[in-house]
């Protein structure tokens, strides 16, 4: 309870001081915008294109040249970039939480708290959200619940990912890295006009082969490898001025070992797992003892499209098309033994089609978007591993899930009076999820599924005060919604929607002729009925969680106090408790129900912090050497409910640096390492069943990792 008054009171004091220890700075700056400042970033966060410094809402953009800068090429490395910003994952899937909103497992059908969008659409199966890291433009990560103009599971927030598109004028890149591990890894863009004015073209394409990051004791082959191969075209028509249209294709494949269990001895402190029982012990804890080699395969392809046609100067009608559909396989063996005795195989096929259409309009002082959302998704899978105990036992889940989701949204802006503007939006929503399955676990199968119907209504209401152009003030209340449903398979009557109230105040800021960008957001979450996912024998068991309770503040800041040097550096201090959780431990069950109050939200560390800096050395007239290294600091956090010690990661900090020399005519080279120190960090760990012993399965980050990138720019 202190902490919680003790993050309000931040909060509060931020609120009142921030104005009034900048506006007399704002003041005396001047309104040119030449010279050497921060560069200004164009985001899409509210459907409409504006500086992420007008948009009041907590909105993290990752350009492209920071990420190529920060070696971003999969989802698990964006999280030292974001402040309260963590991802994990598990068996191959990743795991998103913004501010402690976050699922600990995401079973067969289930979706996250966090939306996901590739290019404005929204891809729903955790497994799938992979593809899109190459050739990208910019990464967009909208803090808080996005009831209005997101709408579905962005009770977390949302990501977008935005790739780059042709123009009119000739562009290609490329980019080779070799690495330690056996790296090699290549990307490149080519586009261009085919007929000017109207129609322009954009090919990507990606492609990774890295060796293990530790071997399979019992075979020798290689686990936590990478090999992927990814492709896009994007192509724009203008076939009359105002009409554009947008298509893009993509696809993604992998087939590796990425993401594999390790084991790590029981969850209960000085007992044996059944696979130490049977002297199977790995080497070393980035190897593995397994019967069966590890393998995942993920096969995910997609089309859009986008036509925008501009009525009059001021409306413009938008429609967003878009099928989806995703393979995933995954096999592994959970508790580490040779013959294998937990053999987990899992399969997870999904497509999906959605529609969106949107009216746009503006004037002098208002805006507004008018619209209107279908999805429809049908998911299929099992979850299947032989009992050692019998030949004819089991543990086997699998059925299907259907989802149909409409809503219709709102979302405009008025500002009544100079420099203050009342910000509306509001969005109903109405979902359909029915599921049919078996569940079998040892031996006789058990129906499981069932149909149910959800409504939401999530408004939100923002007062945003502009005092000067580099001076934003806001705060505001939203809600946000999940949808409820079923995890395929899994007996039970299923969840009930997830719903989060949210409050929020902050301020950005540009500062000495924008070369220093300051934001601050704090936040109060009021969170019911949160789905925790718990492992109850050989079932994953989900339920909501009653009532929890968060809040936080965040700070970012980019500066450039010379023409050589640029700062980045980024805070997020967070409380996330449960204020009423009451379920029994797997680990004790003879102790029946127990509270959970007073607990922290799985996934949730109480701070991460970065700070990264870049020093250019000019060569001669055009040519450079810029001067790299950032260090990312994270709390310690439990993994699940119980704040078992066997689920658990302690604060850390990892350390990454590059050098890179720029010729400033087309090619550049970068020598760069990542987590220099070789931590070990776990990145999610879960206790399992207790015929096995309750062995932890464990998932590691990254260790060490250096290399080589040579990249070209016509």
């Amino acid at each position: 309870m202190k902490r919680s008054i003790r993050f309000r009171t931040i909060a509060g004091i931020v609120a009142l001081a921030w104005p009034s220890a900048v506006q007399a700075q704002i003041d005396k700056e001047a309104e040119s915008k030449d010279g050497l400042g921060v560069d200004e970033i164009i985001v899409t966060a509210q459907k409409r294109s504006e500086s992420v410094q007008d948009v009041p809402l907590a909105v993290s953009a990752v350009g492209g040249a920071a990420l190529d800068r920060l070696g971003v090429s999969n989802p698990l490395q964006l999280g030292a970039t974001v402040p309260n910003f963590n991802l994990q994952t598990n068996s191959g899937v990743t795991y998103i939480y913004l501010r402690g909103v976050g699922n600990n497992f995401l079973g067969l059908g289930i979706d996250s708290n966090v939306a996901y969008h590739a290019n404005g659409v929204y891809v729903a199966r955790p497994r799938a959200q992979v593809m899109s890291y190459f050739d990208v433009d910019r990464i967009e990560v909208v803090r808080g619940p996005q009831g209005d103009l997101y709408g579905r599971n962005a009770t977390g927030g949302s990501i977008n990912v935005i790739t780059r598109k042709p123009s009119d004028e000739f562009s290609a890149n490329a980019t080779l890295s070799i690495g330690n591990y056996g790296l090699v890894q290549g990307e490149f863009g080519v586009g261009g006009a085919v007929v000017p004015d109207k129609v322009s073209v954009r090919a990507a394409g990606f492609i990774m082969d890295r060796g293990g990051y530790g071997t399979n004791d019992a075979t020798g082959r290689d686990v936590d490898n990478r090999k992927e191969q990814a492709g896009r075209l994007t192509v724009e028509l203008t076939p009359s001025e105002p009409l554009s249209i947008e298509i893009i294709a993509d696809y993604f494949h992998a087939d590796d070992a990425w993401g594999v269990v390790h084991q790590a001895g029981s969850g209960i402190p000085g007992a044996l797992t059944l696979a130490e029982a049977f002297g199977n012990f790995p080497s070393r804890i980035r190897n593995v003892v397994s019967g069966v080699d590890p393998n995942r395969t993920i096969r995910a392809w997609g089309i859009q499209g986008t036509a925008t046609l501009d009525v009059t100067d001021n409306i413009s009608l938008r429609s967003i098309t878009a099928y989806r559909k995703s393979r995933f396989t995954a096999l592994d063996e959970l508790i580490g033994t040779n013959p294998s005795m937990g053999a987990i195989s899992q399969l997870e096929k999904q497509h999906q089609f959605s529609e969106e259409v949107q009216l746009l309009a503006d004037g002098t002082g208002w805006d507004f978007i008018l619209g209107g959302y279908y999805f429809t998704e049908k998911v299929d899978g099992f979850i299947h591993i032989p009992l050692f105990f019998d030949p004819a036992a089991q543990f086997d889940q699998r059925g299907t899930g259907d989802t149909k989701a409409y809503a219709v949204f709102a979302h405009g802006s008025w500002e009544f009076v100079p420099t203050l503007k009342l910000v509306l939006g509001a969005r109903y929503s109405h979902e359909k999820r029915t599921s049919e399955g078996v569940f079998t676990a040892p031996f006789d199968p058990i129906p499981t599924g069932g149909r149910k119907s959800f409504n939401a209504f999530t408004p939100k209401a923002t007062l945003q005060f502009e005092p000067s152009d580099n001076l934003t003030l806001y705060g505001g209340v939203s809600k946000g919604f999940k949808s409820g449903g079923f995890t395929i398979g899994v007996p039970g009557p299923g969840v009930d929607p997830e719903k989060l109230l949210s409050y929020e105040v902050g301020a950005k800021a540009q500062l000495f002729d924008r070369h220093l960008t300051a934001n601050v957001a704090a936040f109060w979450y009021d969170y019911k009925d949160m789905v925790v996912t718990r492992i109850v024998g050989a079932q994953t068991v989900e339920e909501n969680a009653g009532k929890s309770t968060i809040n936080g503040i965040e700070f970012e800041l980019t500066a450039r106090p010379t023409d050589r040097l640029r700062i980045d550096a980024s805070l997020g201090l967070l409380d996330a408790k449960f204020d009423s959780f009451t379920t029994p431990d797997p680990l004790n069950p003879a102790a029946g129900p127990i509270s959970l109050a007073g607990n922290r939200l799985p996934g949730s560390a109480e701070y991460t912090a970065r700070i990264g800096a870049q020093y250019d050395i000019p060569i001669g007239d055009a040519s450079m050497f810029s001067v790299n290294g950032d260090v990312f600091f994270s709390g310690d956090m439990f993994f699940d409910p119980y704040e078992h010690s066997g689920s658990y990661q302690s604060s850390y900090e990892t350390y990454n640096a590059s050098l890179t020399y720029d010729s400033g005519q087309w090619w550049t080279v970068t020598l760069w390492g990542r987590n220099l120190t070789n931590r070990t960090i776990v990145s999610n760990q879960l206790i399992s069943a207790d015929f096995w012993g309750y062995p932890r399965l464990t998932y590691l980050r990254d260790p060490r990792t250096y290399g080589v990138d040579f990249k070209v720019k016509f």
